[in-house]
């Protein structure tokens, strides 16, 4: 995989992504804040594309955004949509920023790096000890891979398990976020001071806690249905004992998971 073609798929894919970009406002909301965007901070935004999380990183107060992307013609629109946002033509790997960022984030493009280890490496240089590096992606690996296995085939790479891409992440980053999901992605953690020193941890804020207790609300139903139905699988094999305890354990989680749902609406 050629960086060049890279640039060169996406300058033929640039005048019509926008207008085929679908959001998912829940899963990216997860996103940042699991990334750490909040007021105050300074971002990098690697691969930025035609700048589809600008606006989100803006609404949330940050201090200051940079993104960069090796496709012209991707670059080239995000900088006229954003003129408040310091836009750069290149490749990460060999720009020199001379500054780290309080956030790096690498949002739906992390399978187009040919080095995934090489651009962890990269990317933990960029990263402010106490910073927080992230690679995310609004749909599940598995959806990923069959995204890509048409004409992004030759442009892309298969997006690493999670647990494979924690452990790149462990020599420079403390991990605490891993989400694999049927609708999200998301490697996340903070970076460790080479110095020795610990970094100040940060305070969580309310909405940051609040967001965390929205997206847990919306996943445990799934994985409520996922323990009944192997409970009816339970039954139908004879194993009917072990699949009515199965589904009492379903019962007491739909129970938790309303009062917290309830808890989530007061909040709002």
């Amino acid at each position: 995989m050629e960086k060049k073609a890279i640039a060169e798929f996406f300058d033929k894919c640039a005048p019509w992504w926008d207008a085929d970009m679908i959001r998912h406002e829940d899963i990216i909301s997860t996103i940042l804040t699991c990334g750490g965007i909040r007021a105050g901070v300074d971002v990098l935004d690697v691969a930025c594309g035609t700048g589809v999380l600008f606006p989100d990183y803006l609404s949330r107060g940050v201090a200051s955004v940079t993104g960069i992307d090796i496709s012209p013609e991707m670059a080239k629109i995000a900088a006229g949509k954003f003129p408040e946002v310091k836009v750069i033509c290149g490749d990460v790997e060999e720009t020199e920023f001379n500054r780290q960022f309080d956030c790096v984030m690498v949002y739906n493009a992390f399978p187009h790096f040919p080095d995934p280890a090489r651009l962890v490496a990269v990317l933990a240089d960029l990263t402010k000890p106490g910073g927080r590096l992230s690679v995310a992606h609004s749909m599940s690996r598995e959806a990923l891979t069959a995204h890509h296995s048409g004409r992004a085939s030759n442009v892309s790479i298969d997006l690493l398990h999670e647990q494979e891409l924690a452990t790149l992440f462990g020599r420079w980053f403390d991990v605490d976020v891993i989400i694999s999901t049927d609708r999200m992605y998301q490697v996340s953690g903070v970076r460790r001071d080479d110095s020795g020193k610990k970094p100040e941890a940060e305070e969580t804020t309310t909405e940051e806690m609040l967001a965390l207790m929205k997206f847990m609300v919306s996943h445990n139903d799934a994985h409520a249905q996922e323990i009944a139905d192997l409970a009816l699988r339970l039954k139908e094999e004879g194993k009917t004992r072990t699949g009515q305890k199965l589904m009492e354990i379903v019962a007491d989680f739909d129970t938790v998971n309303a009062r917290l749902d309830a808890v989530v609406k007061e909040l709002n």
